[in-house]
């Protein structure tokens, strides 16, 4: 039972620096879609995957000793951390971008805008939690805690940001798809 309350607040500390951190990274607001595309951080989504991967960690867990599997698997969450924080940092930069969009006299504009916003913020919110989730996992590393739903809604989110940049600059729309 006292493992379990500490547990919890250990838990709870960590979502408040993690938010804090996470919701914290300021972004400098893209003046143009050029500069958009400028500050937008690459994200391997595949190496992520394969950092998250039960099945993965269990085929390390069952090939090395106990020891060299616990520090291997501390380094591979740390990395997915740096990953979230790229995901999250982007997302910041595309809920600017959309916010910046929302206003626009075109309809579709507007609501391309308001999508991505709300895909962007629920993937902030979602990596945040992430965080947590790995950082918990450093401390403990028999927690059961995965990050769910991050490559797929990354993956809605910069759809989302190309769909809005094709609608918003007809011209050169492309430039920020090939950017994410």
């Amino acid at each position: 039972m006292t493992a379990i309350f500490l547990s919890l607040i250990l838990l709870a500390l960590l979502t408040l620096v993690v938010s804090f951190l996470v919701g914290g990274i300021s972004v400098k607001t893209p003046a143009s879609e050029e500069e958009l595309s400028q500050q937008i951080l690459m994200v391997d989504l595949d190496a992520f995957r394969n950092l998250t991967d039960p099945d993965e960690e269990e085929y390390l867990r069952t090939q090395l000793p106990a020891s060299e599997f616990r520090t291997i698997e501390r380094l591979r969450l740390r990395a997915a951390i740096d990953y979230l924080i790229g995901v999250s940092h982007n997302a910041a930069l595309l809920l600017h971008f959309g916010q910046s969009a929302r206003r626009s006299t075109d309809e579709r504009v507007a609501e391309a805008a308001r999508n991505l916003i709300d895909n962007a913020l629920r993937l902030r919110l979602l990596s945040a939690l992430a965080i947590a989730q790995l950082c918990i996992r450093i401390v403990f590393p028999g927690a059961l805690l995965r990050p769910a739903g991050i490559v797929d809604r990354y993956v809605q989110m910069t759809d989302r940001a190309a769909q809005l940049g094709r609608l918003q600059y007809p011209a050169r729309g492309a430039l920020l798809s090939r950017s994410l």
